[in-house]
Parts: structure tokens; C-alpha cells; sequence
């Protein structure tokens, strides 16, 4: 009767740890977003590990004319495509922003998440530049 149970056991177990592993390449993003962007008020989402979600709060881009927000936006779905592991896993990358008010113990917010991109659009991660050394003569 134990082996039966074993192969379950197997199977959460190895659920447990993939889902560690995606915990740990989302939290590496959000961290690198937020030095990029110098913010740390980003919320990092990932649904069905192909639907992910970057929400900027109470960020200055928010009050960009559309052009340069759209332009912001972009850069953030760059940085994931060029940083984010299971990039190429992605269905899309959805950009938006929170404004967060409150006091009291309550606050209110107002989400808009009007960016959205495929890594058909965005294409394939580029890679970084390798150093170039000068030749000894």
C-alpha cells in the first residue's frame, strides 16, 4: 500500500519545486527591475507561468504623455525579454500602473494596465556585449 502513495508524493514534491524555481526567477526580476527603474514599488505577476505582469505604483511614468509612457513601457518588456529566464515560455508581458492612496489603516488604488507584448513582437533575448580585448602585439 505505500508504493502507491509514493509516485503522489513524487509528483507534489516535484511540483513544490518547480514552482520554487519560477518563485525564485520572479523575484530575481522584480529585483532587477527595480534597479533598472529605480524603484522598488514594482509588482511582479506570473499567471499560468505564461502571463506576466509588471505594475508600477505611484510611478512618475504614469503622468508621461502616452507616447513616452508607451516608449517606457516597451523598455520594461525589453528588460524582461533580455533578463527573465523563461522568457521564451511567455504567452505576453503586460505593463501597467497602480496609483495607491491612503491613511487610516485603508487605501485605495486604481490599476491600468494598458501595455501588452509578445515575444513575437519583442523577438528573441539579445545578448550581452562580450568585452573586446585588445590583441597583445
Amino acid at each position: 500500500m505505500r508504493h502507491r502513495r509514493f509516485p503522489w508524493l513524487a509528483t507534489a514534491l516535484f511540483g513544490v519545486l518547480l514552482g520554487c524555481g519560477d518563485l525564485k526567477d520572479i523575484f530575481s526580476l522584480q529585483r532587477g527591475l527595480a534597479q533598472e527603474f529605480q524603484t522598488n514599488a514594482i509588482n511582479v505577476n506570473l499567471s499560468n507561468s505564461a502571463y506576466l505582469t509588471i505594475v508600477f505604483s505611484n510611478s512618475a511614468a504614469a503622468s508621461l504623455p502616452d507616447s513616452e509612457r508607451a516608449v517606457f513601457a516597451r523598455r520594461v518588456a525589453e528588460f524582461v525579454r533580455d533578463h527573465y529566464p523563461q522568457y521564451q515560455q511567455l504567452s505576453s508581458i503586460s505593463v501597467g500602473f497602480a496609483s495607491v492612496r491612503g491613511g487610516g489603516g485603508f487605501s485605495i488604488s486604481r490599476t491600468d494596465v494598458p501595455y501588452r507584448f509578445t515575444p513575437a513582437e519583442l523577438g528573441p533575448p539579445r545578448q550581452p556585449k562580450e568585452a573586446t580585448v585588445p590583441k597583445a602585439a
